[in-house]
């Protein structure tokens, strides 16, 4: 335990509301500052002046208000985009939270449905194969990367990459690099280069090279 502990166990004097900080307050024991809290923090644990705080009761108003911060700041990171759980776990504990502190937050969330792996790998997957052109295998990779679980990805995956939506998607992001593409010597390179941009966007292999050509053909068409 800190400094702030030493004086411990004593009994609240004062609870005074902080100018600078809003929402917080400072607590007082025997007339010297304790340390600042969240007034819902002191409100939930029933803090009033008279009550004996000692340094059990004291490390207990710790945890509390680090957990209350944390939350406030899951909310302002789920304002500004979806987020998976991953995702707030890596941001909560660059922000110095423990592991057991992040995993504890994402319940709360989880359960009023601000945080939903399932919902959140459908429109991220949706959202790539539409606005950017990616394939299945670079969204698989970011999905990943963002600690959604597997079964979450293959769900999501198989809803956004049907048979003939894969097609769509592959024609599509051919078109996207048609320019680049015909400032390439007609032939084997422009072959190969349409399909190494197509792999590189996460399209199956096999795929790009059963419609290459296909597509190609398409290309150099519509530039004439």
């Amino acid at each position: 335990m800190d400094e702030s502990a030493s004086s411990l166990p004593g009994r609240c004097t004062d609870i005074v509301t902080q100018k600078r900080k809003k929402g917080r307050v400072s607590l007082f024991v025997e007339g010297s500052f304790l340390d600042g809290f969240h007034r819902a923090v002191i409100e939930k644990a029933g803090i009033s002046k008279g009550d004996l705080i000692s340094e059990e009761r004291y490390r207990e108003l710790r945890r509390l208000d680090r957990q209350h911060q944390l939350n406030d700041q899951i909310y302002r990171w789920l304002a500004v985009r979806n987020h998976s759980s991953g995702e707030i776990i890596k941001k909560s504990l660059a922000k110095g939270y423990t592991i057991e502190e992040a995993r504890c937050a994402l319940g709360p969330f989880t359960e009023k449905g601000y945080l939903n792996d399932a919902s959140f790998a459908e429109i991220f997957s949706r959202e790539k194969k539409d606005r950017y052109g990616w394939g299945p295998a670079k969204i698989r990779q970011a999905l990943a990367q963002k600690g959604v679980k597997k079964q979450y990805i293959d769900s999501a995956l198989e809803n956004s990459f049907t048979e003939t939506a894969l097609i769509d998607a592959l024609e599509q992001a051919a078109l996207s690099a048609a320019k680049r593409l015909m400032r390439t010597e007609p032939g084997l390179k422009r072959r190969k280069k349409l399909a190494d941009f197509l792999i590189r966007r996460g399209f199956p292999g096999h795929t790009v090279m059963e419609k290459c050509d296909e597509l190609l053909k398409k290309l150099e068409n519509e530039e004439l």
